[in-house]
């Protein structure tokens, strides 16, 4: 056997020794089993929650309130159980194999908001008694109601005048109805039946204004190759 194997084997052994002696120093695991009952009248509190913070496990108490759980020393318990406290224990470090406790939970008060009872002895009596009920703001509420009134609120609508979309609204609808009632002087039939009109046809034929042909005249002279529209029309105002 050569030096180095013989180095190997002491390193070895030496490792063995180590592991062996931390083993014998570690803490043993411990069997914890007790009851869970409440402070006041000492009752068993069935199916109260048993946890170990530590180990992430758990169990439930049986119907007589009893409990079984297998923890190690220094290990945080946590009892819960509704309506009651959460009840917290240490597991003390020297102690037998097994460890046997009662743990006692206190129960958790809330208090209530209040609650009035009126002395009211029929149903009909607390209705009427709430219809005839005024309240603190009762003036508020009737000033309110009276503000918000339709008369009031129209005769405010008129003293605000109009706005601009009121005002642009207005004038679009000005100038539709100024050009339907331009179309509408214009047509024919208004013509027909405007009686003014009528007047002045009859005193143009009583003029003999129908009888009269200066209007060929402009057909039968020939316009000039250079004149303009402008000018023949004049001349022909002219009588030219």
């Amino acid at each position: 056997m050569t030096s180095i194997s013989k180095h190997i084997y002491l390193i070895l052994g030496f490792l063995l020794v180590s592991y062996w002696g931390m083993a014998q120093g570690q803490d043993k695991t411990v069997l914890m089993s007790g009851k869970v009952a409440t402070d006041r009248s000492s009752e068993f509190l069935p199916s109260a929650y048993v946890f170990n913070s530590h180990s992430g496990r758990g169990t439930l108490t049986d119907d007589l309130g009893n409990f079984a759980l297998y923890v190690y020393p220094g290990d945080s318990i946590v009892f819960s159980y509704v309506g009651f406290k959460k009840k917290y224990y240490i597991v003390p470090h020297e102690m037998e194999q097994t460890h046997v406790v009662t743990v006692f939970m206190q129960e958790e008060s809330r208090t209530l908001a209040e609650v009035k009872v009126y002395p009211y002895a029929t149903e009909e009596d607390f209705k009427d008694a709430f219809l005839r009920m005024r309240l603190s703001d009762e003036k508020q509420r009737e000033a309110l109601r009276n503000n918000v009134e339709s008369s009031k609120l129209n005769v405010l609508a008129l003293q605000a005048g109009m706005g601009a979309s009121a005002n642009f609204r207005n004038f679009s609808d000005a100038q539709i109805s100024a050009g339907a009632n331009r179309t509408f002087v214009n047509s024919p039939i208004l013509a027909l039946t405007n009686p003014f009109a009528w007047a002045r046809f009859i005193q143009s034929v009583k003029n003999g204004d129908l009888k009269r042909d200066d209007w060929k005249k402009a057909y039968e002279l020939p316009p000039s190759e250079t004149i303009t529209t402008n000018q023949f029309i004049r001349d022909q105002k002219r009588g030219n």
